[in-house]
């Protein structure tokens, strides 16, 4: 014999609290998704044109030159020949340590600067 359901719960109510529920979730992680996209596009536009550096060498994905200089990955950057970067931290050719930010790959990186290239 079937248990029989109590009059106090209604099932309606369940249902519609559980598509909700459903609904309020999808709707957060669409707007986390759309200001994650224009983040990222907002940070492109507000570097000015004249700050970004091209990678001219990749080697296995630790080392790159970047505009005549060599530079040592703090742990694996995937970069490849043509990338757009901008120095978030640190100066090109200047500072030993340095965050760069691939434009292409959005991604952030960690540099170590080795030394310039000889010609």
């Amino acid at each position: 014999m079937p248990y029989p359901i109590p009059r106090f719960i209604n099932t309606d109510n369940i249902h519609q609290r559980w598509i909700a529920r459903l609904i309020a979730t999808l709707s957060g992680c669409l707007l986390l998704t759309i200001t994650n996209i224009s983040h990222a596009g907002l940070l492109e536009r507000l570097i000015p044109q004249g700050e970004t550096h091209t990678v001219t060498a990749v080697d296995r994905d630790v080392a790159f030159i970047i505009d005549g200089y060599i530079y040592d990955a703090r742990q694996f950057c995937y970069m490849v020949v043509g990338d757009k970067v901008v120095f978030l931290d640190g100066r090109h050719g200047i500072d030993y340590r340095a965050t760069v930010y691939n434009l292409d790959g959005h991604e952030q990186c960690d540099l170590l600067l080795r030394k310039r290239v000889e010609e």
